[in-house]
């Protein structure tokens, strides 16, 4: 009787360690299909520098594949993996193809690196640091995008709103280049015409805000000559035409005009975004047409953009009117 009793037990504690041991693997499969279903891109190897002008990007790894684009000395390409002694497989602003590595220079795992990115990824977090471990600073769904400013071991280090943290490369697709900005030595800095009586304020100001368009952005900009930021623009337009607003996005929300509905826009009203869904980080001026000008980032300077596009839908804050 003992002896069965002694059986009967041992085999209970051998099926609670298989149970234990199910319960285990469920739970690691569990955290890392996510991970696995986000994954929809190639890790970012590092970054290297174009060596020559008018660089052949290739459709695969030979002269005989069809050219997909072409670079130029000092641009920058991210390098995905090395095909063979001869070739490279890259990610030029969007467009993957492959570079012969005589023509690239400067490769290295850790880099300063600009480029616009977007979330890939189903759900994607921002980390403090470049690795799983890392705290995290907040979580972005797919099609949200960002600035990339670096690039570290198969992360890139990107700015979103007022956080600057680190992504995997696998989950962020890198946007085409967008026009690049236009130098100040080659912009006529627009000054402020005078008052129209037969056209509304608030119209005139989003025309001469829109004149504007190509100027570089600067953090902490608030001035043609050097650049802008988004709150820095807005207030140097608003200024020509003896309106003083706060300096800071959301001190424009909180401090200066009236609320208004989005569908009660006019010309002249400002409209606020926020990338972090807990404070206003940005601003711009609605010039009619569901459009608004608005210094966007490092990489596009001043801007027209759609109100209605997926990202500011979703970053929607607000509307103000300061004009009277």
């Amino acid at each position: 009787m003992r002896i069965c009793l002694r059986e009967e037990k041992e085999q209970g504690l051998k099926l609670a360690k298989k149970l234990i041991i199910i319960l285990l693997l469920v739970s690691t499969l569990t955290a890392i299909l996510p991970l696995s279903v986000s994954a929809s891109g190639t890790v970012a190897r590092g970054v290297a520098a174009i060596d020559s002008n008018g660089v052949r990007i290739h459709s695969g790894p030979g002269s005989e594949f069809s050219i997909l684009t072409l670079a130029n000395r000092g641009d920058f390409v991210v390098v995905l993996e090395r095909t063979n002694n001869d070739w490279f497989k890259v990610n030029y602003h969007g467009t993957v193809g492959f570079i012969s590595a005589p023509l690239l220079r400067d490769r290295r795992e850790i880099a300063d690196f600009n480029a616009s990115g977007m979330i890939s990824g189903r759900i994607v977090n921002i980390r403090a640091r470049p690795n799983m471990t890392a705290s995290i600073l907040t979580t972005c769904r797919a099609g949200t995008e960002m600035f990339i400013t670096g690039i570290n071991d198969g992360w890139y280090k990107v700015e979103f709103g007022s956080i600057t943290g680190y992504v995997r490369s696998d989950v962020m697709s890198l946007l085409p280049r967008r026009n690049p900005n236009v130098l100040l030595g080659e912009k006529i800095i627009p000054t402020a015409p005078a008052p129209d009586p037969n056209l509304p304020l608030g119209k005139q100001i989003a025309d001469y805000g829109v004149e504007f368009v190509g100027i570089r952005y600067k953090w902490g900009g608030n001035s043609p000559s050097t650049g802008f930021d988004c709150s820095g623009f807005v207030t140097y337009i608003m200024r020509q035409y003896n309106i003083n607003l706060t300096r800071t996005a959301s001190g424009q929300y909180k401090d200066n005009g009236t609320h208004i509905l989005k569908s009660d826009l006019v010309p002249g009203d400002l409209v606020f975004f926020s990338s972090n869904g807990r404070t206003v980080t940005h601003v711009g001026i609605y010039i009619g047409d569901g459009k608004f000008v608005h210094a966007s980032g490092s990489l596009v300077g001043v801007i027209v953009s759609d109100l209605d596009s997926v990202y500011y839908t979703r970053s929607w804050w607000g509307a103000k009117r300061v004009v009277e």
